[in-house]
């Protein structure tokens, strides 16, 4: 019968995250994923904004 030897160590298992740690971690970047979704969207917005406010330039530049 052969002893097999665990690679893993005490102090590595030790400093593994609780589940409460990974829950709240998660959380946490669940808000911050929410906060910039927005950020993006309103990034969008602002870029529709000044391409309408060039076509319309352009446009009257034309006339």
């Amino acid at each position: 019968m052969a002893v097999k030897w665990r690679k893993d160590s005490v102090a590595e298992l030790r400093t593994q995250k609780s589940r409460a740690e990974l829950q709240k971690e998660n959380e946490e970047l669940q808000a911050k994923v929410a906060s910039l979704e927005t950020q993006v969207t309103d990034t969008q917005l602002a870029l529709c904004d000044v391409y309408e406010q060039v076509i319309m330039v352009a446009s009257a530049g034309e006339v």
